[in-house]
């Protein structure tokens, strides 16, 4: 529960992000922001990064605000980093507190953004706080240009006086209400405690408009939490601990082949081609330069792999057949932070595939990781031992029967807050930071109604401890070569001899995440707790940002003719090494969860040969292959 001090940073938070685009209106923290602290004690360390930044802002070289902002251009990187310097070795609250307000007012917003972001996940004192969603800070980046531009017109204070020209683009919602109704954080919305939140607010609606469109994908590639997933987790990966880049590098590239997985069943479902992604245009600059680094990329792997060697950055030549060399080449040959990508002639102007809020929005993008992740398992399959992993197959264990609930799928409306789209103008009265109002626009989603499955699994003469790799793929049979292997659930448990019976509710699955309060109703819940002593502000009221959005685990079905798909579950031996990090909050510090010492995406973490139908880590009484369908219903 949040005390009095917590409460007073994060109206703060809140107040100093709203409208972080447009020059700050609120008097209070302009005179709090005058100047940047430079005084060295105030710092637990004061180095040389901050200095050059310092001196650059006084020449005036740092990135003018209204600027656009690239994170990997090299000096755009170079200014968060110091920027973000200035913030993390504070040595106080005050101190941070003023170096805030004074980035708000003379720093672009996109590194300011960029650089107390990453403060708030790597200082272990501040990560309670809570930053409003990265598609509400920049609505302008995930809705389309009408929405965009009719929302930045609009005049609230106009807004009753000439409604009738209005009312064919906002409406007013009453009663109050606002969709989905059930949130992650509990019974908030429509509660007793909601309704004195919001009780001074007005909650104005966009109008749905029919929207005929001919990307069958729409409904993935422009989803709000589809594409922020990906720019959390890389956020959270960015300026991680040295100690930890091996697990990071491995977590990485399997996110990565998640994310590709879940596309291409997409496409699977949309009776699109899936198995070998294609460039229909080449002609931009941008995916020349990609196709060129793959391509060198490619060259360097296939020589590494036939000459079992390789020459490093420094020069220095490694055999890479000798004790962990490989591991050397491989930290090289596949970078997995995207700052390690900055490079000095870098475009000011926005690009979708570059921008790490919108990259999962270019089709590109999975044209381009299909071939990183080949070159990538092509690379671990010619150096890394398998000899760790027949040990992890389970003996005296059969699966016998898998059955599974329906599977259905179903468009859900929901409420999305453009309030940092409308003028900053509408939230001041008589120099005072109000919430008079919010906006939200109608849309609807992708979402599925809760499954579970039952396994009937029979133990041989002794107790033992197993867990259980759940996977989503395609109806085709025989070889799995190029098919997606979607990772939906692992578990652990305990088999006692007989048979055993255990089911898994689809709201148990690991790293998943439900919906979130919106940023509107966030403010409005911290100022109802400040005023009224006898309500405890709730510390689960959002949800971690690097949790994978649940609706999302399975692909749209199909209307009248169901999608045909298979599950398959593998067994494994347990080998009591499991460790538990906490990456679901972006937080890399104490490294990544895994079941065992098998690698992250087992047995799917590999190239499947054209054979693969005799694959022994697939096929087996430890594992199963269950057909499914999946029905999309209005």
């Amino acid at each position: 529960l949040g005390n009095r001090y917590y409460l007073e940073k994060q109206q703060f938070l809140l107040e100093i992000l709203n409208h972080v685009s447009e020059p700050l209106m609120n008097e209070q923290w302009r005179l709090l922001g005058q100047q940047l602290v430079t005084d060295k004690e105030q710092y637990v360390v004061y180095n040389e990064r901050m200095t050059r930044f310092h001196d650059a802002f006084k020449l005036g070289k740092l990135l003018p605000r209204e600027a656009s902002y690239n994170p990997l251009n090299a000096d755009h990187y170079e200014q968060t980093l110091g920027l973000y310097t200035f913030f993390y070795n504070t040595r106080d609250w005050y101190t941070l507190w003023q170096n805030i307000c004074w980035a708000r007012m003379y720093i672009n917003p996109g590194i300011f953004v960029q650089a107390l972001m990453q403060v708030l996940l790597k200082r272990e004192d501040y990560q309670a706080l809570i930053m409003p969603k990265v598609y509400e800070l920049w609505p302008e980046s995930y809705h389309d240009a009408v929405t965009v531009s009719e929302a930045r017109k609009f005049n609230f204070a106009n807004f009753w006086s000439i409604q009738e020209n209005e009312q064919d683009i906002i409406e007013e919602v009453h009663p109050q209400e606002m969709e989905p109704f059930a949130l992650e954080g509990g019974p908030l919305r429509n509660s007793q405690e909601w309704l004195q939140a919001m009780a001074d607010v007005n909650i104005l609606r966009m109008k749905e408009k029919p929207q005929q469109s001919r990307n069958k994908l729409k409904h993935l590639l422009e989803d709000i939490g589809w594409q922020s997933y990906w720019y959390y987790l890389n956020m959270g990966i960015v300026l991680a601990k040295e100690e930890s880049q091996d697990q990071l590098q491995e977590w990485w590239y399997y996110q990565l082949s998640q994310i590709l997985a879940r596309y291409k069943l997409e496409r699977y479902g949309q009776q699109l081609p899936y198995k070998k992604l294609s460039l229909d245009n080449d002609n931009y600059k941008i995916t020349k330069i990609f196709d060129e680094y793959l391509k060198k990329l490619e060259s360097l792997v296939d020589e590494a792999i036939a000459s079992r060697s390789y020459i490093q950055a420094n020069g220095s030549f490694i055999n890479l057949d000798v004790e962990n060399n490989w591991l050397i080449g491989l930290r090289e040959l596949f970078p997995y932070d995207w700052t390690q990508f900055v490079y000095e002639d870098a475009e000011f102007k926005p690009q979708l595939l570059l921008d790490p809020r919108t990259s999962l929005r270019s089709e590109y993008f999975y044209y381009f990781a299909e071939r990183l992740l080949h070159c990538y398992y092509w690379y671990r399959q010619a150096f890394q031992s398998n000899n760790i992993r027949k040990s992890y197959i389970p003996k005296d264990l059969s699966i016998t029967d898998v059955e599974i609930s329906p599977l259905i799928t179903y468009d859900q409306p929901v409420d999305v807050d453009l309030s940092n789209l409308l003028h900053e103008k509408h939230f001041y009265i008589a120099g005072q930071f109000m919430w008079p109002f919010t906006l939200h626009k109608r849309q609807y989603r992708l979402q599925q109604m809760d499954f579970s499955y039952t396994l009937d699994v029979s133990s041989n003469n002794r107790t033992q401890s197993v867990i259980f790799r759940t996977f989503l793929t395609t109806s085709v049979t025989g070889s799995v070569h190029r098919e997606p292997f979607y990772h939906l659930d692992s578990f652990l448990t305990v088999l006692y001899p007989g048979l055993n019976r255990i089911t898994r509710e689809s709201k148990e699955f690991n790293g998943l995440i439900g919906d979130h309060i919106s940023l509107t109703e966030l403010y409005k819940f911290v100022k109802l707790a400040e005023r009224d002593d006898y309500y405890e502000f709730p510390m689960n009221i959002s949800t971690p940002n690097c949790g994978f959005p649940r609706r999302l685990i399975l692909p749209r079905g199909g209307q009248g003719n169901p999608v045909r798909m298979r599950l398959m579950i593998v067994a494994t031996s347990y080998d009591f090494k499991a460790c538990q990090g906490n990456e679901l909050n972006c937080d890399f510090s104490k490294g990544i969860s895994r079941w065992d010492e098998l690698p992250l995406g087992y047995p799917f973490d590999k190239l499947m040969a054209e054979d693969s139908s005799r694959d022994s880590e697939i096929f087996g009484e430890y594992a199963y292959w269950k057909e499914v369908e999946i029905v999309h219903e209005d």
